[in-house]
Formats: structure tokens, sequence, C-alpha cells
């Protein structure tokens, strides 16, 4: 989300210090019977969520990956200009985020709720995602591979004109996988990754509003310890 944003230009707050259970997550407000409390533009269970309250229109609170970049995407010029580039681009995003969950699941192999840390689990945390950089990454890969070469490595993955939202949540999730695994333990997987996905994420990564994003402090680093 923040690299679209970044991408459009338009200036937007990071709510952090609101993720209790008094505010807006129903997944952790305790109880089933805090859960029906209802206090916020519309129910969300879990992060990652979006509020806009924009001057002429309605209210926006929502999450998940893929609620929250269509929207902005709508609104803020990202979205498919056909109902085939449409289906083409949830089917991106989404697949996007699942291999996302499977990275981040491999580095809590013991404990995988919100809870539970990656460095509380490390011994079989190490095991679990090292055997998942040699195998089911490898599959995901080239999956995205496929679909990169499709549309051409340096083109819009949706197969439209323009960028849609699937292209931002795709070179993300390609940005956590060089940061993750390109070390020593992982083989250098990203090293070893499709040529086609290296020159679409640079591609991406070379859009100047990114660029800018990048070598800015309000670009944080990668923690490394699940894709995050």
């Amino acid at each position: 989300m923040k690299l679209l944003l970044e991408d459009a230009g338009v200036p937007y707050a990071v709510r952090c210090e609101e993720l209790g259970p008094s505010i807006s997550f129903d997944l952790w407000r305790g109880s089933e019977a805090a859960i029906t409390v209802d206090n916020t533009p519309f129910p969300v269970m879990f992060p990652p969520a979006i509020w806009h309250r924009p001057h002429d229109g309605e209210e926006v609170f929502v999450n998940t990956q893929i609620a929250c970049l269509r929207y902005l995407g709508q609104c803020l010029g990202y979205a498919h200009a056909s109902a085939a580039e449409g289906a083409r681009a949830d089917q991106i995003a989404q697949n996007a985020v699942d291999y996302w969950v499977e990275g981040r699941n491999c580095f809590h192999p013991l404990d995988n709720s919100h809870l539970g840390s990656y460095s509380s689990q490390k011994d079989a945390a190490d095991k679990s995602s090292q055997e998942w950089s040699r195998t089911r990454m490898r599959l995901w890969l080239q999956h995205f591979e496929k679909i990169v070469l499709r549309a051409g490595p340096r083109k819009p993955v949706a197969g439209g004109f323009s960028v849609t939202y699937a292209d931002f949540l795709l070179f993300h999730v390609l940005d956590a996988t060089e940061a993750q695994f390109n070390e020593e333990h992982f083989s250098r997987a990203w090293d070893a990754a499709p040529e086609g996905l290296k020159a679409y994420k640079e591609w991406m990564a070379s859009r100047p509003k990114l660029q800018a994003y990048f070598n800015s402090n309000r670009r944080k680093p990668w923690a490394k310890d699940s894709m995050m």
C-alpha cells in the first residue's frame, strides 16, 4: 500500500500506535464479548487496514491487502481497464499474498500466530525456511515468471497499458524475497531466481517516485526474519 501511495504522490500517515485492543482489530480484542463492541466505521479483523476520510465522500475503513489495494487503485488511477484485466490483477495479487503468507509461516513453524516471534522458535524456523526456499519458493517464483513473461518483463503484469495494484503487490513480495533469501544460508536463492522476475523487479523499482521513496527515511529496512 505504501508503494502505491508513494508512486501516486499522495500523503498518508502510519498509525501503528492504534494497534491495541481498544481501537480497531477484532482479532486482538481478547474475547468474543469484546468483539461485540462496534466502535469503528466498519468491522475489520486484523491489519493491514486503511482509513480514508474524504472531504466529499463516504468514510472507508477496511482491511486485507486486496481490499485496500483495490480501493486505492480505484481512487488513484491504478485500477484495471476491463473485467478481464481486473480478474488477472486479482489473481496475481491474491497469489502474491498467498506466497507471502507461505514465506512468513516458514519462519514460524511452531507458532504462526501474531504472538509467536521468530526468535522464540529460531532453530526450527531456520530449518523450515531453508527447506521452503529449496522447494515451494522455487515453484512460486517459476509461476510468477510465467506471469511476467506473458505480458513482458517491463510491462504491467495484468496485461493492460498501465500498472495496477497487482504490480505493486507482486513487486513487494519479490523485493521481500531478495531481502530475505539472498544469503548463504539459503544458497543465495534470489540470485538463482528466473531472469524475467529480476528484470520486472528492476523495472518497477526504477519508477521515479519509488526511487525517491527508497532513498528516504520513510523506507524502513527489511527485518529479515519473516519476509517483513
